[in-house]
């Protein structure tokens, strides 16, 4: 389990990565896909992003598969149906604490 305070500085500290490098690097192989498969996701932080293709928050954050619960609507609004996604990524994920919301 990932604090809030951990999650902000794994956000922070991805994000500082992106900035400075043009490389960007995840493993979605097949057998990494298969261990999330079997294993669920254990997301270290929520993210409600934009819906835009050109948004891509795990490039952003330099995170790789499974870091990130990303939430994609238009115009970053918040109703009954995101909110339930929250609900969900909080709560039955791995841990039933929100760790981090931006």
């Amino acid at each position: 389990m990932v604090s809030a305070k951990e999650a902000i500085k794994r956000l922070k500290e991805g994000n500082e990565k992106y900035i400075s490098t043009d490389t960007f690097q995840s493993d979605v192989s097949s057998s990494v896909l298969e261990h999330f498969a079997k294993n669920g996701q254990e997301p270290y932080a929520i993210i409600i992003s934009c819906s835009d293709s050109r948004v891509i928050p795990e490039r952003i954050f330099h995170a790789t598969i499974g870091d990130l619960f990303t939430i994609r609507v238009a115009g970053n609004v918040i109703d009954d149906h995101q909110l339930g996604s929250i609900e969900y990524a909080a709560g039955h994920t791995g841990n039933m604490v929100l760790r981090a919301f931006i």
